[in-house]
């Protein structure tokens, strides 16, 4: 059985619907451990200037994917920025996709919290001055600043650093706000290797005081920040939570999940 046959792909975004099977698509879906937006970017073949005009930044766009009988959501956020350029007889519109909401509050200046405000009511508060919904929030630590904090500069910036005051990850996901330790929770933990989707074999990396290893397997648009990997090879078995990665999707070319997963 080929596991790469049947692929899906769809794209949404007001009353526009796109498939893989009327359109020629490419997209690249990042996703990481940091709470500054992602950019995806999806480009689509040959689409009229009336529905290109049809497409406003700002919108909500959302894509699922996968493979006949098995698709998800890998994708959800608002459109950034719509480009079309010409290579030879096809045009292609690039759509960028920021995963966020409410793209116009992004800074506050001199915003005061009294003595003694924990972390968690901040990082709650900028959440809810931007828009973003909050998916998971579960601190390691609630960190209580006795003088007080102010809060000035980039919302996003904000929030990350009285999470890592909170020793704690946090980061956006389809456009929601992930408050959480990567290796805690109840995510699912998905088997690799050579007979389940695994591609090439896994490479090993040490920085910033982590190491793991990066993966390469047939999409599987469940995989995301916070994943459970158990894999299977040569050159490591055991468990694995994945930091960062990205999904690249295609018709005829690449159709994988990339990921770094720490041990």
């Amino acid at each position: 059985m080929n596991i790469n046959f049947g692929r899906i792909c769809e794209v949404m975004t007001g009353n526009l619907k796109f498939t893989m099977q009327d359109f020629n698509m490419e997209a690249t879906i990042p996703f990481d451990h940091d709470p500054l937006p992602n950019e995806s970017e999806i480009k689509i073949w040959n689409l009229s200037d009336v529905t290109v005009n049809k497409l406003k930044t700002g919108q909500v766009l959302t894509m699922n994917a996968g493979y006949q009988g098995d698709t998800g959501l890998v994708l959800q956020g608002n459109i950034s920025k719509v480009q079309t350029s010409w290579s030879g007889v096809d045009k292609i519109t690039t759509i960028k996709v920021l995963d966020s909401e409410n793209l116009d509050k992004r800074e506050v200046k001199d915003m005061a919290f009294a003595k003694n405000t924990f972390g968690g009511s901040i990082i709650k508060q900028m959440a809810g001055y931007i828009g973003l919904p909050i998916a998971q929030f579960d601190l390691v630590k609630n960190y209580q600043y006795k003088e007080g904090y102010t809060a000035t500069g980039k919302v996003t910036e904000i929030i990350a650093k009285v999470a890592k005051d909170c020793d704690t990850e946090v980061y956006i996901n389809k456009g929601k706000l992930y408050v959480r330790n990567l290796k805690k929770g109840k995510d699912s933990v998905f088997k690799l290797d050579k007979s389940k989707g695994m591609i090439g074999s896994p490479e090993r990396f040490e920085d910033e005081g982590s190491k793991g290893y990066n993966l390469k397997s047939q999409l599987q648009y469940r995989i995301t920040t916070a994943s459970v990997i158990d894999l299977s090879s040569q050159l490591f078995t055991g468990r694995l939570y994945v930091r960062s990665g990205s999904h690249h999707i295609s018709r005829t070319g690449d159709f994988t999940t990339e990921v770094e997963a720490i041990l």
